[in-house]
């Protein structure tokens, strides 16, 4: 009996289109979406390099120690600042900054001096060069002016040595893309809500003709229920594995290298979804429409608190409404697939994942309650 109905609900679900556009089609297109959107935006506030001009007139020809300061940060390689442009005269120089070919331009006059044509970032960082330089140079002539023996050590006055390293604090580079995917992941196992929205209404004989047929036979409502979750659990299981699939191999989003543990997560947030969307449909006397309205609408206020359309809401609600964060199934999920990513520890994970499980179970005991109370009294 477990095998005929476990079969029949996995085979009637996936000839169920709505299961189909729901569970992986429309997933899929926002993970391309998102792919596509997201895909600058951990390079989108990196530096690049400046452009800026200098007029190559006789004064800076002759300021040697200038041209080779402007040439050293202008080199290519990791620490290059500046893209220099070599201009004739002040007028091509004004030129190229009113087109917007350039940011800046210095024209060494006796003392450099910077010309702009607004305020900006690279602006600023163009007069700080500058500004730097200047005082190095007076500091510099003070020195062997006061002291004409110190010009060997100017040298080493000179050096600028760091005393910090950058390390990560992660084997993974941090990113802010892959949020949007672990919340996007995280909607999809909501979204079993569905299959278990469905599961209970094919239980109840006021809903469905196949539930007033399973009321009337002589199986108990217990076994034919738990059999009909299970198969929409398995079910959506494979449709969240399949756009985990598409989203690591056929994107290329890095979700690290703990996979097992993230297909165990896909397991846990399915339960979660399922369970929830059994518990509405026993809960409620309404039509299987409004039951389904009522599950769409938590199931996205859930994925918005979880990071879904805006980054960073879900540290929002963690510090103004920790008890909320908590009880939101959603945000579990992701901080769940975020522990596994930045975190070298599983004290976190797993703390999330037995949360879940706790959800899980108190959901289908309020679903079985509900269940063994339902009688009718004509079908």
């Amino acid at each position: 009996m477990f095998w005929n109905i476990f079969s029949k609900r996995i085979i009637g679900t996936l000839r169920n289109k709505e299961t189909a556009v729901w569970t992986w089609v429309f997933p899929i297109m926002m993970a391309t979406l998102f792919f596509f959107t997201f895909t600058s935006l951990d390079t989108v506030d990196q530096l690049k390099d400046i452009p800026i001009g200098v007029i190559d007139n006789q004064s800076y020809r002759q300021d040697s120690p200038f041209q080779t300061a402007l040439q050293s940060v202008s080199a290519k390689g990791d620490h290059q600042l500046f893209s220099l442009t070599t201009l004739s005269d002040e007028k091509e120089a004004n030129s190229m900054l009113e087109k917007g070919e350039i940011d800046a331009y210095i024209q060494v006059d006796g003392t450099p001096k910077l010309v702009v044509k607004g305020d900006g970032l690279n602006q600023t960082i163009a007069k700080g060069f500058l500004d730097n330089y200047l005082q190095s140079k007076s500091s510099i002539e003070k020195i062997i002016s006061n002291n004409p023996q110190a010009v060997q050590q100017i040298s080493s006055l000179l050096d600028r040595e760091s005393y910090t390293k950058e390390v990560s604090l992660t084997q993974n580079p941090p990113t802010d893309k892959v949020n949007y995917f672990y919340a996007l992941l995280a909607m999809v196992c909501m979204y079993g809500g569905f299959q278990g929205l469905q599961s209970v209404s094919f239980l109840q004989a006021n809903l469905s003709p196949l539930g007033a047929r399973r009321t009337m036979s002589p199986t108990k409502h217990f076994p034919t229920m738990l059999s009909d979750l299970l198969g929409g659990i398995t079910v959506h299981l494979g449709c969240v594995l399949v756009v985990v699939v598409y989203i690591i191999f056929i994107l290329g989003i890095n979700f690290g290298s703990k996979l097992g543990l993230v297909l165990l997560t896909c397991l846990v947030g399915s339960l979660v979804g399922v369970a929830f969307g059994a518990m509405v449909s026993v809960t409620s006397k309404l039509k299987e429409t409004a039951k389904t309205a009522i599950l769409t609408a938590v199931t996205l206020v859930c994925c918005f608190l979880s990071g879904l359309m805006v980054t960073g809401i879900s540290y929002v609600v963690a510090q103004k409404a920790p008890v909320l964060s908590w009880l939101n199934p959603a945000a579990r999920i992701t901080d769940a697939f975020y522990c596994l990513y930045y975190y070298d520890t599983y004290s976190r994970y797993f703390l999330n994942i037995g949360i879940l499980l706790i959800m899980s179970l108190v959901m289908f005991m309020v679903t079985a309650f509900f269940v063994r109370r339902q009688s009718y009294e004509s079908i």
